[in-house]
Formats: C-alpha cells, sequence, structure tokens
C-alpha cells in the first residue's frame, strides 16, 4: 500500500506543470479600487508603408498624450500604447508589459511609472519593470520619461515624484538609456498646466509633453532603407526571373544591401527596336521609363540581335533613359544553346563593346553561362540551364540572370544569399559564383 501511495505521488508531481520563478504571483499585493489598462496595438496595415514600431507605456499622463504622439508621427512610425495603473513592485504590471512586447518588435519603447504605489515598492520593483524591457524587447530602443509632478496645496516641489525620478535615475545611468524629462518640461513652466485636479493636464500642458516625446523618439527611428527601383524592358528571356522575384529575394536576404524592386515591360519576341517602335502610351518601354522614378532601366535585346539592329536603340534608349535621371543597365543574355559558343561570344563582344561606348553598367550573361558550364562541358550540364526548347532559361539560367543583375544594382555578391528551393544548395553556389566571376571580369573590361 505504501509503495502504491509513493508511486501515484511520483506521477502526480510528474503530472503537475513546474511553476518557474518568474511565474511566482503575489496575489495580496495591495491595489487601488479602480485598477484598470488599456492597450491599443498598431502595426502596418495591408498595403501600408513600412514604418517602425513604437510603444509608449505609463500611467493615465501617457494615455492622454499618446494620440498626439501617434498623430506627430504618423509618417515615420506606428505608435501603440500600454497604458496602465498598475504599481511598479506589483508582479501584475510584468505580464502586461510581457502580453505586449510578446506581439510585436518595437523599434523605440518610451516608458514611465511613478504615480502609483508607494514608495517602497517602487524601490524594490524598478530594476524587475526595466529588466523586462530589456528582455522581452531586446532590439529596442529603451527611453525613460521621467515623472510629471503633482500640484501641491503649498506649491512647493512635489517631493515624492522627485524620489521615484531618483530611485529610476540610477537605474537609467547605470543602463545608458535615453531620458526624456518631462518632470522638468512641467515644474520649470511660468504656467500652472495642471486642469484642476492636480494630478492632470490641460489640453495645452499634454500637447507640450506630446510634442516633447515625439521629437524625443524620432531621432531614434531606424532610418528607411530607400528601395533600388529598377525597370526591366525585355522578352522572353526574363518572365522567370522577374515572375519567381529572383533579384528581389536575393536582395531580401543580404542584410547589407537595400530592398529591390522590380517593375517588368516584358514582350514576348520583342527587340529593343520594336520597343522604341512601340511609341509612348502608358504600358510601353518609353512611356513606363518617362513616368516612373527608376533608379535603373535594364535593356535586354533578342538572343540573335546583330550590331546595326542593336546600337543605335540601345543609344536612343539610353539618351531617353538619362534624360529620366536614371542609368543603363545594359543585360546581354546567353543565345540558344545550338549555337554555342559562337553565338554567345558575338553577345558578349556587342554588350561589352556598346557598355563601353555608353559608360554604362553591364550584365554578360554569355560567359556567365560559360563559366558555370566548365572547360569540356557535358551536354546534361549544359542542357541544365535551358528549358526543353533549349532556347529560353530554366530556373537555374534565371537563377545566373539574376545574380549577374543583383551583383551589378549592389556591387555586392551573390554566393550564399537566397536561392529557390528547387535549385539544389550545391548547384545555387556553382550558379551563384560563377556570375560573381563574371561580374568581377566584366568590371575589370569595362575600367
Amino acid at each position: 500500500m505504501t509503495k502504491l501511495l509513493l508511486t501515484l505521488a511520483t506521477l502526480i508531481a510528474f503530472a503537475t506543470p513546474r511553476i518557474q520563478a518568474e511565474d511566482l504571483y503575489d496575489y495580496r499585493t495591495p491595489r487601488e479600487s479602480q485598477d484598470w489598462c488599456t492597450i491599443s496595438i498598431r502595426t502596418k496595415p495591408a498595403n501600408g508603408p513600412d514604418l517602425p514600431l513604437v510603444l509608449l507605456i505609463g500611467d493615465s499622463i501617457t494615455v492622454r498624450y499618446a494620440s498626439e504622439v501617434g498623430a506627430a508621427l504618423k509618417d515615420k512610425a506606428y505608435v501603440s500604447l500600454l497604458g496602465t495603473s498598475k504599481a511598479v513592485g506589483d508582479p501584475a504590471l510584468l505580464d502586461e508589459i510581457k502580453l505586449v512586447l510578446r506581439q510585436n518588435v518595437y523599434a523605440v519603447i518610451h516608458f514611465n511609472y511613478g504615480l502609483h504605489g508607494g514608495i517602497e515598492g517602487y524601490r524594490k520593483g524598478f530594476a524587475d519593470v526595466l529588466a523586462t524591457l530589456q528582455r522581452y524587447a531586446p532590439s529596442a530602443k529603451l527611453v525613460w520619461a521621467t515623472t510629471t509632478p503633482c500640484q501641491q496645496k503649498d506649491d512647493t516641489p512635489d517631493k515624492g515624484v522627485i524620489a521615484r525620478n531618483q530611485i529610476a535615475a540610477a537605474h537609467i545611468a547605470k543602463a545608458g538609456l535615453v531620458v526624456d524629462d518631462l518632470y522638468t518640461l512641467v515644474a520649470n513652466h511660468p504656467k500652472k498646466l495642471w486642469d484642476g485636479g492636480g494630478v492632470h493636464y490641460t489640453a495645452e500642458g499634454t500637447a507640450l509633453q506630446s510634442k516633447q516625446v515625439a521629437q524625443v523618439i524620432a531621432p531614434l527611428l531606424p532610418v528607411p532603407v530607400k528601395p533600388l527601383r529598377v525597370l526591366m524592358i525585355g522578352n522572353s528571356q526574363c518572365p522567370l526571373m522577374v515572375g519567381n522575384k529572383l533579384i528581389e529575394n536575393l536582395a531580401a536576404s543580404d542584410p547589407g544591401a537595400p530592398p529591390i524592386q522590380i517593375t517588368g515591360c516584358i514582350k514576348g519576341g520583342a527587340s529593343l527596336r520594336s520597343h522604341w517602335e512601340a511609341g509612348t502610351a502608358t504600358n510601353t518601354a518609353r512611356g513606363m521609363i518617362a513616368s516612373g522614378a527608376w533608379d535603373y532601366v535594364v535593356l535586354q535585346d533578342i538572343y540573335n540581335v546583330q550590331a546595326p539592329a542593336f546600337q543605335p536603340y540601345a543609344r536612343q534608349f539610353h539618351e531617353f533613359i538619362q534624360g529620366k535621371g536614371a542609368k543603363t543597365l545594359l543585360f546581354g543574355t546567353a543565345s540558344i544553346l545550338s549555337d554555342y559558343p559562337a553565338c554567345f561570344e558575338r553577345q558578349h563582344r556587342l554588350h561589352l563593346d556598346m557598355a563601353r561606348e555608353l559608360k554604362a553598367a553591364l550584365v554578360d550573361a554569355s560567359p556567365a553561362y560559360t563559366k558555370y558550364f566548365g572547360p569540356q562541358p557535358s551536354a546534361e550540364r549544359m542542357e541544365s540551364l535551358f528549358a526543353k526548347d533549349k532556347m529560353h532559361p530554366d530556373l537555374w539560367g534565371s537563377y545566373i540572370y539574376a545574380c549577374g543583375i543583383y551583383s551589378v544594382l549592389t556591387g555586392r555578391g551573390p554566393v550564399g544569399l537566397a536561392a529557390p528551393a528547387d535549385i539544389p544548395a550545391t548547384v545555387a553556389k556553382e550558379l551563384q559564383a560563377a556570375a560573381w566571376a563574371q561580374h568581377q571580369e566584366t568590371q575589370a573590361a569595362l575600367k
């Protein structure tokens, strides 16, 4: 019987969840008769701009200025709010902070506590508040806002708030955090800014606080990286590359690269001549060049184009592109497999000579293909870069194209960056290496 009871006790012990130290909760913590908490979360809406997230944490003072701070930063950040009456030293306050911080990654957190609870709880609990913020928002820039004073009957300084600010100051200084001194803003103002209750502020007082809060936060926000806007003018050599966002995905996997946005003006069988002669309507190459603030315009001609048909239109497009403030990127694709190696070499010479003449950037894919083939390639290896028709690139061939264009746009190597799941990792590395090696050779040849 004793053995049975011990066995049951052991089973119960293992079945009972173990309570971690941070989960211990003191329900006897004294609280105000009406506790409250308000949470308002703002994140990027569908099709909205990519802006950093800001979180304001505090009591009713923070709640009053939160909407004005959000309005002041509307084009710079999405501003959320955690407002609460929980006091420093109350475990429930830490629970509320964790709840909000687990939902999103904030760039800046502006926080303040000081009007609720007793001084001893504040003294013992402030370090826990700071540690919780640092643990659950390790990448956020933390801003401590000093507690604003309450109006005293004899108009003397608010000693209780001063004492709390001094307790906080020691922790904040040790952590090296930015300080938003709202106490001094209010206490040194020539006018009395309280609204009559002695705690909260008039519209003027709230506006002063919100303005300063926004001014402190704004320079701490990450500077948005301007994406490279690229217009791709080409034909059926490009759809796999553009449709699968191969260039954009390379950039997204490189922390040091800007985002890249590719827009296509792709017409099956089109040459630069046919693109030029299509006119200037909205959906034509020239119409699209004129309508967008492009960083680069990529020019890709048919695989068997000859110099008399290529050169005059490359020159005209280049002049037109320059007139719109963009840069020209000549894109020489590989030729059809049956014309290897003669047509590959012709494509290479034609585009290299034109890039030198125009002083334009160049992606030279024919020799990049050749580098991947190797000195004595098998038919299987050569065909691996082509679709079944052996004229258009398959996904592997399109990926070499993308790596070459990415290298020109960013000046950065593609080796080790993202590749489609359908390309084996070992093959992706070879394709990346071939494109990067050719990019370096082309850069040297253009000097």
